[in-house]
């Protein structure tokens, strides 16, 4: 499948001679998007990045549409195939490639739980804070009532007070070794910190944030992914170079 929504196409002829295997689309201000890119990142995988502005309404496009059907971020081309759904992509990836997936059945389903635990309890109330601020910044055309601000940062903080305690006797979430638990749940972390949650108030939890921020490889939000479509690649110095041809500027 080849589906591009650039218009600089000699850029996107260069990339494709480069990689040919992942495409994220998304959007940097999308806490799951940030989440894909990660562990694209901390694998050591090439990727290209289109970003898809909602503002603009390229979600609604009917090429965007072909992609992703209920129109939302991220998508995932991975060769000839579309993968939705942050939580599904992050499991495809740990499987294909082999890395962060869990050593044995039981934690593979222990790291499934927790992946649904954050789509379900971790994710919702701290997107909706991160909304807020960005209508508070003008960024969005939005104003949220403050008891409404409010609850969302109740249940943010009630969220990171599980994290806390569940990593309290234990250095990532399923065991010994960091898996896409870790990364998945901490790219909610990021942007609560991201919305001035004081998040020394859960130590066990900033532990484990330092342990993961640690990762060879690893990448805050807005140092991955910006706000325009480029490629990034994280080893070999000709495709760095070529990268700096190709978008204008250091792709890492």
């Amino acid at each position: 499948m080849k589906i591009t929504l650039e218009t600089n196409s000699q850029t996107c002829r260069k990339e494709s001679a480069v990689i040919t295997r992942f495409t994220l689309y998304g959007s940097p201000h999308s806490l799951p998007t940030y989440k894909v890119a990660l562990m694209l990142r901390l694998a050591g995988e090439p990727f290209s990045f289109r970003y898809v502005s909602f503002q603009k309404g390229v979600h609604k496009t009917p090429e965007f549409l072909a992609l992703s059907r209920w129109g939302q971020v991220p998508v995932l081309v991975d060769g000839e195939r579309v993968y939705l759904q942050s939580a599904a992509i992050v499991e495809h990836l740990a499987k294909t490639l082999g890395r962060f997936q869990g050593s044995d059945p039981a934690t593979r389903q222990a790291v499934r739980e927790w992946l649904y635990w954050g789509v379900d309890v971790l994710f919702p109330p701290i997107f909706h804070c991160y909304a807020v601020q960005l209508g508070q910044r003008k960024l969005l055309p939005i104003n949220v009532e403050p008891t409404i601000a409010d609850y969302h940062h109740h249940r943010a903080e009630m969220a990171l007070s599980v994290l806390e305690s569940k990593l309290s006797d234990r250095n990532y979430l399923c065991g010994l070794e960091p898996t896409i638990a870790d990364i998945f749940c901490y790219g909610d972390v990021a942007f609560a910190e991201l919305c001035a949650f004081d998040l020394h108030r859960w130590t066990n939890m900033v532990r484990w944030s330092e342990r993961v921020t640690a990762l060879a490889g690893f990448k805050a939000p807005f140092a991955l992914l910006a706000m325009e479509s480029r490629f990034l690649i994280f080893h070999g110095l000709s495709a760095h170079s070529f990268a700096e041809k190709a978008t204008g500027k250091v792709a890492f």
